[in-house]
């Protein structure tokens, strides 16, 4: 089954989300560099008040910004699996279906949220060997992560941005989960162009013959 990825997965889907949150970690060291500045400088007590509170604020909008990464790119890692799945079987890639899935179930349960994708390779010189193998490399780094680091963490941290609160803003969430989940999908979204076009290529041969 051949497919274009603009067909199924949108361009940009979770890109926006990714850049945001790298201007979120911008603007947090930013503001950390002025307090410290401050602090060498011997500020006043009341302009290391509002850099410390513009501090606090700026962490907090860190923490929204994983929240909202790895929301967007639970939904695109979990279409672009399903797609790339169907794809590689032969089959037709199914349509966005209307449940919720949380970043916390796939915390819980990657496996099945996140099968192995293998794309069907002609043998050592063929361009999908290159391409499974970074799909192995990409879920071999986001299963690792869930399953070393992620443990006895509250998984649905990454659920909700009204979770991120003034006092909670502070918690230790993981920007390298979003950041695995994201990358993971678009090493399958590549990995299914690339597919796509091989079956095409294959598919013109055998026309041929």
């Amino acid at each position: 089954m051949s497919v274009m990825p603009q067909q199924v997965l949108q361009p940009d889907m979770g890109n926006v989300a990714a850049v945001h949150l790298h201007q979120a970690l911008t603007h947090s060291m930013y503001i950390e560099s002025i307090m410290e500045a401050q602090r060498a400088q011997g500020a006043d007590r009341v302009a290391v008040q509002v850099a410390d509170d513009l501090q606090s604020l700026a962490d907090q909008h860190f923490e929204q910004a994983i929240v909202v990464l790895a929301r967007a790119s639970t939904l695109y890692a979990l279409y672009a699996s399903r797609v790339a799945a169907a794809v590689a079987d032969g089959e037709t890639p199914p349509m966005p279906g209307s449940e919720t899935i949380r970043p916390s179930d796939v915390i819980s349960c990657h496996g099945m949220y996140l099968p192995e994708v293998r794309f069907f390779d002609a043998g050592p010189q063929d361009e999908m060997q290159e391409q499974n193998a970074a799909l192995a490399r990409a879920r071999v780094v986001l299963t690792d992560l869930i399953t070393h680091r992620m443990q006895g963490e509250a998984a649905e941290a990454y659920d909700e941005i009204s979770s991120v609160t003034t006092e909670a803003g502070r918690e230790h969430r993981l920007v390298e989960f979003a950041a695995a989940m994201h990358d993971y999908a678009s090493v399958l979204v590549w990995a299914l162009g690339v597919a796509s076009g091989t079956q095409r290529q294959n598919a013109g041969s055998r026309d041929r013959s």
